[in-house]
């Protein structure tokens, strides 16, 4: 599974852009400017049906314009997938697959799942639990459909509760507004709760295992504490905490508060982290990621690495080079990796050249 080319219409700073990828390795290099993020960025849209550095679609747009479009072609098994996002200013998103027009992003997650290694995703170790939330979220519903309904029933019903605490604190309703949804949120977030608490234990099984090729004395964990600890309970919690909830106009219980941390020989690396350690843990996260999302589909995601060796020294840089060509024997496969660089040495320095005879190199200009 990958993707054999995309092209882009004013997207970002690309007026018009069509590029071909190999099964292995491609790289883009090029000048600050020159638009290398971006593309990785429209794998991203196609994929997900977003970015993964903005929330904003006009953002995307190239400047000057009202409209951009992303067509991709993926391989998929023994066929090709081919997906094509376009948005203007004056309307919604609309995404295309073999022709036919989508309903919801939902019908992309986990079609041709990709995994991005960004500065920008340094926040899922520095930042706080909700981005480490979204993270696995994100994750485990690439793999599981389920998972994904289930993620998004609690949340549209938790919006709907806390509607109703809110009403309920301006006195246009009465407390007996929430017990209805109370039920309901009772019963999703249980469900919820058990198939996150067995993700995350297949996922640190993926975890072991990278950190075991890359180095045996290297040592980072995931700690999972549920907010609610017994799901049983969680009724009443619900019954306990209604005063509070009311005043705040929110839901304040649940597994929308489940605290997941990473550790770092056994400290949580958010607060004790060095720079170096956090780049460290982040790639460990994204390669069990790679390895999760094998193990569960049976084929490896595109893996994206956006200026990675810059922001790594020599030496681990080639560590995880030797790492990627580990899991691709081990698997009997390649991993269709696309990297980009700013400077082509640090690539041929990483050794990720000599690994990958075959590469595609694209050099783009401002």
């Amino acid at each position: 599974m990958g993707i054999l080319k995309i092209t882009l219409s004013s997207f970002r700073n690309h007026n018009q852009k069509e590029l071909g990828f190999g099964e292995g390795l491609t790289v883009i290099w090029g000048d600050n400017g020159s638009g290398k993020t971006s593309l990785l960025e429209a794998i991203h849209l196609l994929s997900y049906g977003k970015s993964f550095k903005t929330h904003k679609q006009r953002e995307l747009i190239k400047n000057g314009l009202h409209s951009y479009v992303v067509r991709g072609t993926f391989k998929k098994n023994n066929s090709t997938d081919k997906v094509d996002t376009e948005f203007g200013t004056g309307g919604a998103q609309k995404t295309k697959i073999n022709g036919k027009l989508i309903s919801s992003r939902k019908e992309q997650v986990g079609r041709n799942p990709v995994v991005i290694l960004s500065p920008e995703e340094q926040e899922i170790t520095k930042g706080g639990p909700s981005q480490r939330r979204s993270f696995f979220d994100r994750v485990f519903s690439v793999v599981n459909k389920e998972y994904l309904n289930t993620l998004q029933s609690f949340f549209r019903l938790l919006k709907q509760r806390n509607a109703s605490l809110v009403r309920i604190r301006e006195g246009k309703a009465g407390i007996g507004e929430i017990y209805g949804w109370d039920e309901q949120v009772v019963g999703v977030a249980s469900s919820l709760l058990f198939q996150r608490g067995l993700m995350i234990e297949k996922f640190k099984e993926s975890l072991f295992y990278i950190q075991s090729k890359y180095d045996i004395n290297v040592d980072v964990e995931i700690s999972y504490k549920p907010n609610i600890k017994e799901p049983l309970d969680y009724k009443q919690t619900l019954l306990t905490t209604q005063e509070t909830d009311v005043s705040m106009g929110r839901t304040t219980r649940g597994p929308h508060r489940d605290e997941i941390d990473t550790l770092w020989r056994g400290a949580k690396i958010r607060s004790i982290g060095s720079q170096g350690e956090h780049k460290l843990s982040l790639v460990f996260l994204k390669l069990s990621e790679v390895m999760f999302i094998k193990e569960k589909t049976g084929s490896f995601p595109i893996l994206l690495l956006d200026d990675l060796f810059a922001k790594l020294d020599l030496g681990r840089s080639r560590k995880l080079v030797k790492l990627i060509s580990e899991l691709e024997k081990d698997m009997g496969e390649p991993i269709q990796t696309i990297v980009t660089t700013t400077d082509i040495v640090d690539i041929e320095q990483s050794g990720i050249l000599s690994e990958n005879s075959n590469a595609i190199n694209h050099r783009l200009s401002r």
